[in-house]
């Protein structure tokens, strides 16, 4: 740090081991600040895509469930996984090793990122299973995302290893009404049946 004074007079020890303390406190603040925004971001993150994880999606959930009571609105849940008769995860895993599927998966993410309104939240929910809440979102308009999705994953190719790699996509879509009086786990496992039902 660097200290300046428009006074001819220098600064004394005692004023010197003071500013000394204040820049050691600053700096101590400055480390824990970055060190709690970091614990938040791996407490709330998945490591491997940096979308939100599977516990932060259940409470991003309960917060925007609450916000479509009070406003009475709907909002939908978006279950996205990758369909093992196109390979899958599986075979990207087996054909070209770990890091190949780590990065399909990475891109996957990625593509399911920027194909979403600002206002949706993009989560990993586990494997190769992708989870997205839209607020103020009917069933039309969550179909209308799905399918897009769907066909948007199947014409995407994607580099893993040294290949090329083209997958397919189910997907899975509940809505919640604020008159359902659901919980949250009630609609992703709605959102759960309809992908197994895809």
């Amino acid at each position: 740090a660097l200290i300046a004074s428009h006074s001819k007079q220098t600064y004394t020890e005692e004023a010197m081991g003071f500013f000394d303390i204040l820049v050691t406190q600053a700096s101590v603040a400055l480390e824990n600040a970055y060190l709690f925004e970091r614990a938040n971001e791996l407490a709330t993150r998945d490591g491997l895509t940096g979308l939100y994880n599977h516990r932060h999606f259940f409470e991003l959930l309960e917060a925007e469930m609450s916000r479509a009571e009070r406003h009475n609105q709907q909002l939908a849940v978006i279950m996205v996984d990758v369909d093992r008769s196109s390979g899958g995860l599986k075979m990207v895993n087996d054909t070209y090793g770990h890091q190949a599927g780590d990065e399909m998966l990475r891109q996957i993410a990625d593509f399911i990122l920027h194909n979403v309104r600002r206002a949706d939240v993009v989560a990993r929910y586990g494997g190769d299973e992708f989870i997205i809440l839209a607020p103020q979102t009917g069933a039309d308009e969550a179909a209308v995302l799905g399918k897009r999705l769907c066909e948007g994953l199947a014409t995407k190719e994607f580099q893993v290893g040294k290949g090329a790699v083209h997958i397919t996509v189910s997907v899975g879509v509940a809505v919640y009404c604020p008159s359902s009086r659901s919980n949250s786990t009630a609609i992703v496992s709605l959102a759960d049946q309809g992908l197994y039902q895809a």
